[in-house]
C-alpha cells in the first residue's frame, strides 16, 4: 500500500490545515499525520484536480463538503485501488485531462519563451550591427586615438615622409574608397618582423615591416590593407564592444538611447586589441575588402596570392620563423585561410573589372623602407 504526501484542510485541524500521508485502502481515502487522522470512506469520495495552476489532486468528502485532502503527486492517479473502482473511471480521466492541459500550457510557455531567446540571440547580429552604426564617429576616434597611443610605447615607429607620400600615392584608389565612408585613413610603418597589418577604429592603419618583407607586389599589401581597413568601416571594433556587454545591454540600447553604452565603449578604450575578430568579421572583411579592391580597379587576386605565399612560406620556414621569435600573427588572426581562398577564388570567377596595373615600384620601395632604423 503506497502513502502519497498530502494535505488536509479541516475545521478541526489546528490553523486549518495539516501535513500528512494519504493511502488508498479497499475502503477508504485515508489521511494520517501525527496529530490526526480522516478517512473519507470511498463510497463518499470524489475526485478532481484543481488548485493553484491546476497542480495538484483533490479528494472530497461528499458528506463533509468543508474537508477535503490534496496532494501534487499525480500518481496516485495510478493507484490500484482507484484504477481497479469503475466508479472513479471518469473523475480519474477527467482529473489526468485538467493536469495534462496545464502541463501542456507550462511546456507551450516554455516554447514561446525559449523561442523568444532564442530568436532575440538570431537576431543580435543585426541589433548589433544596427547599433554600431548609431555609434558617433568621434567615439571611434577617440578610441582610436587612445590605443593608438598605447601601441606607440611598444613599437619602434619608422618615420620618413617620401616613402609615407609613395605609398599613399599607390594605395591612393584604395583609400579612396575608404574615405568615402568617412573614415581618413593615416600611415604607420612600425619595425617588426611580424607579417601583419591592422587598421585601428577612426582610419589608423599601422603597417609593420614584416607584412612588407613578406609580401612580393604591391596588390598583395593592397589587398591585406583592403582587408583590415573593412575591419573600420563595417565598424567591427565597435561590434566587438557591444558583443561582450551582453543581450540585456544591447536590449536597453536598441529600444532606449545607445549613448548608454558611451561608458562601456569608453572603459575599453587601450584594450579594444585584445577583442579577437570572429569568424564573421573576418568573412565580412574578406568580402568588404575585396569590394573595395575591385572598385578601386586594384585586382583583389593580390589577397589570394598573399596567402597562398605566407602558406607556402609556412611549410619551409616555420620552425626558423619559431625559434627567431617571428610572430606570424596575419595568419594566427585569421583563421580558415584554406576556405576563405577557396571562397574568394569563386568571386574572382564572377569579377568582370578591368584593373589598372599598379606602378613596379615595389622592390624598390620594399628596400628602402627595410633599411630604415
Amino acid at each position: 500500500m503506497q502513502n502519497y504526501q498530502a494535505i488536509i484542510i479541516h475545521p478541526e485541524v489546528r490553523g486549518g490545515r495539516c501535513s500528512g500521508t494519504l493511502h488508498i485502502d479497499p475502503i477508504a481515502a485515508v489521511f494520517t499525520s501525527d496529530e490526526f487522522q480522516y478517512k473519507i470512506p470511498l463510497s463518499g469520495l470524489s475526485i478532481e484536480a484543481g488548485g493553484a495552476g491546476n497542480r495538484f489532486v483533490f479528494f472530497k468528502d461528499k458528506t463533509q463538503p468543508q474537508v477535503s485532502i490534496y496532494t501534487s503527486d499525480k500518481s496516485i492517479l495510478k493507484d490500484p485501488v482507484l484504477k481497479s473502482d469503475t466508479a472513479f473511471a471518469q473523475e480519474l480521466s477527467g482529473a489526468k485531462h485538467t493536469l495534462g492541459k496545464t502541463l501542456r500550457g507550462s511546456i507551450m510557455a516554455l516554447l514561446i519563451v525559449a523561442g523568444i531567446i532564442g530568436g532575440l540571440y538570431l537576431l543580435k547580429d543585426k541589433m548589433v550591427e544596427g547599433l554600431a552604426s548609431k555609434v558617433p564617429p568621434s567615439w571611434e576616434k577617440a578610441a582610436g586615438d587612445k590605443l593608438f597611443t598605447a601601441l606607440s610605447l611598444q613599437y619602434h615607429f619608422i618615420k620618413n615622409d617620401s616613402l609615407t607620400k609613395a605609398f599613399l600615392k599607390v594605395g591612393a584608389p584604395l583609400f579612396k574608397q575608404v574615405e568615402q565612408q568617412g573614415y581618413p585613413v593615416t600611415l604607420y610603418f612600425v619595425k617588426d618582423p611580424s607579417i601583419n597589418a591592422f587598421a585601428l577604429p577612426g582610419g589608423k592603419v599601422v603597417i609593420q615591416t614584416g607584412l612588407i618583407e613578406n609580401a612580393k607586389s604591391w596588390e598583395e599589401v593592397m589587398g591585406v590593407l583592403g582587408h583590415e581597413l573593412a575591419h573600420v568601416t563595417r565598424r567591427h571594433h565597435i561590434r566587438g564592444v557591444i558583443n561582450n556587454v551582453g543581450l540585456y545591454t544591447i536590449l536597453a540600447a536598441t529600444v532606449g538611447d545607445v549613448s548608454a553604452l558611451a561608458g562601456t565603449f569608453a572603459s575599453f578604450g587601450g584594450d579594444l586589441a585584445s577583442l579577437a575578430n570572429s569568424r564573421s568579421f573576418e568573412n565580412e572583411a574578406d568580402e568588404t575588402g575585396w569590394d573595395y579592391l575591385a572598385k578601386a580597379k586594384i585586382n583583389p587576386n593580390g589577397l589570394i596570392t598573399f596567402f597562398e605565399t605566407i602558406k607556402k612560406q609556412e611549410k619551409t620556414r616555420m620552425d626558423t620563423l619559431i625559434k627567431a621569435n617571428v610572430d606570424l600573427s596575419f595568419l594566427s588572426t585569421h583563421p580558415d585561410v584554406d576556405k576563405r581562398i577557396a571562397h574568394l577564388r569563386e568571386k574572382q570567377k564572377q569579377l568582370k573589372v578591368k584593373y589598372v596595373p599598379l606602378p613596379d615600384t615595389f622592390t624598390d620601395f620594399k628596400k628602402k623602407l627595410l633599411e630604415k632604423k
